[in-house]
């Protein structure tokens, strides 16, 4: 069943953020969309953000897990990741090449507050250097990390943003090839279709704040690349495409998205899917704002969508479950 919901707004804030991304942010892109493969910084970005002051009172850890590092986020008051309670795994954006821990460190923090929940932020490998399956690996185990904990599935929430919410979703289908089905899956602004998208048709293609047309082609080439790359003998990954992977058994799923973001195709299509297999789905769209408005804190919907992300998240959490024990991954203090 499909709920959908357009929302209220956009404010004044929401419309000056995204119009300070339309002549900022989208014409970067352009530009580098033009030149894909050039030595751009792209890890420069999530370091630069290293110096955003943490909110007050809130917690952070570094775990180590087999392949990449993750963080440990718990705003003031919630409970340390002990295996009790609810667990959130946070799968960042970032066009599987860009960002991190550190540049949605806030925007995790004020959902940890909201869920009254702990989450993993896992510090994934990314395209160039890696392939994206690189990444759903490092996600997977970012995951068992939490189960090595004591969570079990119905504590855990899977969540992510943009090339997060396509990490969550193909998370998502890994796991239930194992039998395992997390409480939920939580999605903003999802990147669903990567190969197979055609969103030069889509009316939003010119009202996206940030993404002009070509980037995504651009991003197609890189992670075509990087797939070729991967095999130790020089055979291409196939790459996932999670719309060709929906399946009734999914866990619940949640989806937020702005109504001016060319990414509004990508969630629109994953929702009607799910929903025509029989899993739960809720589709939220907030009318004139950027993608990922979530992590623009002076944005009133940001916090009316993260309220609601958090809402949703302990509605769907059990807290029944008991500690199982610990494995051998590291937590570094």
């Amino acid at each position: 069943m499909l709920d959908e919901v357009v929302e209220n707004g956009p404010s004044l804030a929401g419309q000056l953020v995204g119009l300070a991304a339309r002549l900022s942010i989208r014409p970067i892109l352009a530009v580098g969309a033009q030149l894909p493969n050039a030595p751009w910084p792209w890890g420069l970005l999530d370091h630069a953000a290293r110096v955003v002051p943490s909110a007050p009172g809130s917690v952070r850890r570094t775990v180590r897990l087999p392949r990449c590092t993750a963080r440990l986020v718990r705003a003031a008051g919630v409970r340390p990741a002990d295996g009790r309670g609810r667990v959130v795994l946070y799968l960042h954006g970032g066009a599987f090449l860009t960002c991190g821990v550190n540049t949605h460190d806030r925007l995790v923090t004020t959902l940890s507050e909201y869920a009254d929940s702990p989450a993993l932020v896992v510090g994934y490998r990314m395209i160039p250097k890696h392939s994206v399956g690189a990444a759903i690996d490092d996600c997977y185990d970012g995951y068992q990390w939490l189960r090595s904990q004591g969570y079990a599935p119905d504590q855990i929430v899977v969540a992510g943003d943009s090339a997060g919410g396509y990490l969550a979703l193909a998370l998502a289908v890994r796991l239930l090839d194992e039998a395992e089905q997390p409480a939920a899956v939580v999605c903003m602004s999802p990147l669903t279709q990567i190969a197979k998208a055609s969103r030069r048709e889509h009316p939003n293609s010119a009202t996206d704040a940030m993404f002009p047309a070509k980037a995504f082609d651009a991003l197609v080439d890189l992670i075509t690349h990087a797939a070729r790359r991967r095999g130790a003998d020089g055979t291409r990954e196939e790459i996932f495409e999670p719309l060709d992977h929906i399946e009734s058994g999914l866990c619940p799923t949640l989806i937020h998205v702005s109504g001016s973001e060319a990414m509004l195709q990508d969630a629109t299509l994953v929702a009607r899917r799910l929903a025509g297999v029989g899993v739960p789905v809720q589709l939220r769209v907030w009318p004139g704002q950027m993608h990922v408005f979530q992590i623009a804190p002076i944005v009133p919907e940001a916090h009316r969508s993260l309220r609601q992300i958090g809402t949703y998240i302990r509605e769907m959490t059990d807290w029944t479950a008991v500690p199982e024990g610990v494995d051998d991954y590291v937590v570094i203090p």
